[in-house]
């Protein structure tokens, strides 16, 4: 797993002296290569014991090996003269990054999660609602039954119609939109059971998951112009998309959909 997702999932165990390094250390990649770990806390104004504490603490196993992933990471990100390779290049970062999240052993769950259900809701807010529509439109053309909510209200009220063996899927790339998680709320009380894609673990929504599926962010790409926060949560509705369309019935049931729209629209 690269530095910037590990600093992702280990977010919330990070102390105010770990972010410090953290921002030094993303601001100033090119510039680690030939530092020790003694010129490092002395630039950053910390202790050597801290920063080998922040390097066990993001799961590496040495100072080195945290320099040497995050010198890789730097040159993965390295931006083009071209604006096409530059967008390109990080298009491929952030599916790269994603990947390092998902499991087949996950995403063979979650299909079986979606196969078994009465009902799914999918919400989310902003950014993360489009992607719930986008995840919504693909079920319901399977004949799965589904819907997807992005008003704070309505969500508020269709979760509390949800019943035990219906399915919520949460999209909150903080996992702190407060609609999102008053939805979660209600759901667990209805006994219904909730996914949550999100940026990070630990958090009041993610307490409240029964299975929590991490993405990347965006935003540890170094460059202002570069806004796409869809993009991971779409690569996940790519691959899930993929494994549900493996069921005959589920297939069928999209063929049959499509026909009509050819047919008569």
């Amino acid at each position: 797993m690269n530095f910037e997702n590990r600093i992702q999932k280990y977010n919330a165990s990070l102390t105010d002296n770990d972010k410090k390094i953290t921002k030094y250390l993303l601001a100033n990649k090119a510039a680690i290569q030939d530092k020790t770990i003694i010129d490092l806390s002395e630039e950053i104004q910390v202790s050597p014991a801290s920063i080998t504490r922040f390097c066990k603490k993001i799961d590496f196993s040495t100072f080195q090996q945290m320099k040497f992933s995050l010198i890789g990471s730097n040159t993965e990100n390295k931006k083009n003269d071209e604006t096409f390779e530059t967008v390109y290049n990080y298009y491929q970062t952030i599916i790269k990054s994603t990947q390092q999240f998902f499991s087949e052993e996950q995403t063979s769950k979650i299909v079986n999660l979606i196969l078994n259900t009465n009902k799914i809701l999918f919400c989310g807010i902003g950014n993360s609602g489009l992607v719930a529509h986008e995840f919504n439109s693909r079920i319901y053309r399977m004949g799965i039954t589904s819907e997807s909510v992005t008003d704070a209200h309505d969500l508020l009220m269709k979760s509390s119609l949800l019943q035990e063996d219906d399915l919520l899927v949460c999209f909150s790339n903080s996992g702190k939109t407060k609609p999102i998680i008053d939805s979660a709320k209600i759901a667990k009380a209805n006994k219904v059971a909730v996914i949550v894609v999100t940026n990070f673990e630990q958090t009041a929504l993610t307490e409240l998951a029964d299975e929590v599926v991490l993405i990347s962010s965006y935003k540890y790409i170094d460059d202002v112009k570069f806004i796409n926060s869809l993009l991971p949560g779409l690569f996940l509705l790519d691959l899930l998309t993929y494994k549900l369309l493996n069921h005959e019935k589920l297939m069928d049931a999209r063929n049959k959909t499509l026909e009509a729209i050819h047919k008569y629209g």
